[in-house]
């Protein structure tokens, strides 16, 4: 219960219950039109559940990058 207090407060989270990982794509902006388009370099990460914190995730060791 102190737990759940704490984490609400945003004092004390451990991170245990994350998202699977997203891939989110940094937009470029184009000078002719309103569009965005998609970079070359996408970027991974996952969400802490409990609290909404973000992190990066390396695709290719399949861990979260703290």
């Amino acid at each position: 219960m102190l737990e759940k207090v704490l984490q609400l407060l945003s004092i004390s989270c451990r991170h245990r219950n994350v998202s699977k990982p997203f891939t989110a794509a940094e937009p470029v902006k184009r000078p002719e039109g309103d569009w965005d388009s998609v970079g070359d370099r996408p970027t991974h990460y996952v969400v802490c559940l409990d609290c909404g914190k973000k992190f990066a995730y390396d695709w290719k060791s399949m861990r979260i990058l703290r």
